[in-house]
């Protein structure tokens, strides 16, 4: 069964006079013997010329796989669920499992998790996910910020102009930088308006299974 729950957000700090709060925001490694999938789709327009693209990362940050994919013209939500479908596909295609999956798309997270609702063209996407994230074990999808997912921003915006689907083995140079500054923790300043919820990232489904495998 998928559960959706509050995550624990980023330390936060608020001026006296109630106003805008600060946080520091950047992309964090999983546990040892865990993969993080980050994802994101880019859409211009919206609707728009769309791109998907997204990276697997293991515990120290180094790169183990990545995509982008030119998807035709489309909004960016239909790019975000798609983006996510496409990482799973590539994880479920490595023979991955332990896997957090991060996106900047709160709204993508809440489709799969099943706490709403869109059109048919993006419930078949967000049904394919759900699938994957059965076929691939113990799996994590939550919310994160786009300070957190930079270089899935900088792949998507690659699909945007590619033509179809590119895997890579290696890290493609537009993504060498940020992938570094990921690495070594850099994190960004974020402003927070007083109506967003202060310290809380999104939410979080996770499906366990019993038999967990470690790949490097």
């Amino acid at each position: 069964m998928f559960h959706f729950n509050p995550m624990a957000g980023n330390a936060c700090f608020r001026g006296w006079g109630g106003g805008n709060s600060w946080i520091r925001v950047g992309w964090k490694p999983p546990s040892t013997g865990i993969f993080k999938l980050n994802i994101d789709g880019a859409s211009k327009g919206n609707p728009g010329k769309a791109g998907a693209g997204g990276l697997i990362r293991n515990h120290e940050g180094r790169w183990v796989a990545g995509f982008c994919h030119n998807i035709g013209t489309t909004n960016s939500l239909e790019a975000e669920v798609t983006a996510i479908r496409d990482g799973l596909e590539l994880v479920n295609r490595l023979g991955l499992t332990n896997v957090d999956v991060e996106t900047d798309s709160k709204l993508a997270v809440q489709l799969i998790a099943g706490s709403i609702f869109s059109g048919e063209r993006v419930n078949s996407l967000v049904n394919d996910c759900r699938r994957l994230m059965e076929e691939i074990g113990s799996t994590t999808l939550r919310h994160v910020y786009r300070e957190a997912n930079a270089c899935a921003d900088i792949l998507a915006n690659l699909g945007v102009v590619v033509d179809g689907l590119e895997v890579f083995a290696n890290a493609p140079s537009c993504v060498v930088h940020q992938l570094y500054n990921d690495a070594i923790g850099v994190e960004y300043s974020r402003q927070m308006k007083q109506h967003e919820d202060v310290g809380v990232r999104g939410g979080v489904m996770r499906q366990r299974l019993e038999h967990i495998a470690t790949v490097f």
